[in-house]
């Protein structure tokens, strides 16, 4: 016969806490490396181009869409498959790019469109997932 065991784990987001409760909420928190000054979103604890501790500070939760794909596809620690629009988003304020995803998959969002962050639904359990974007008034 066999014995099938299994564990689970609660784990906190340590130093990061800050960045993905902002996320859950539609706000960008990014860090500032205080030597160099480059600002990355999503945050690093360090700077990966010094090594220098980084500050915390808030952007203004917008961006430009820098690429796209169009998928079918579930999210991980999911089984719903659906309709999804992924994007990469050069935020305004930080010198990296964020990855995200689309809320409306009807959309028509090219390279360029401006987007911003939006706060995830309440029976959302997992924000750390994924970033979620909608496109902004005027690129509509």
């Amino acid at each position: 016969f066999k014995i099938r065991m299994g564990l689970q784990y609660d784990h906190g987001p340590g130093e990061l806490g800050p960045y993905f409760e902002a996320l859950g909420i539609g706000r960008a928190m990014a860090r500032r490396c205080s030597n160099c000054g480059c600002v990355w979103f999503p945050p690093h604890a360090s700077c990966p181009k010094d090594g220098s501790l980084c500050e915390w500070l808030e952007l203004d939760g917008t961006g430009l869409v820098t690429a796209i794909t169009r998928t079918h596809s579930r999210l991980p620690f999911s089984d719903d498959y659906a309709d999804r629009i992924f994007i990469m988003v050069a935020m305004f304020g930080a010198d990296n790019v964020a990855f995200g995803q689309l809320t409306a998959t009807s959309a028509m969002v090219v390279p360029g469109d401006r987007v911003c962050l939006v706060k995830l639904p309440a029976d959302y359990s997992r924000p750390a997932q994924i970033a979620s974007f909608e496109l902004l008034e005027e690129d509509q």
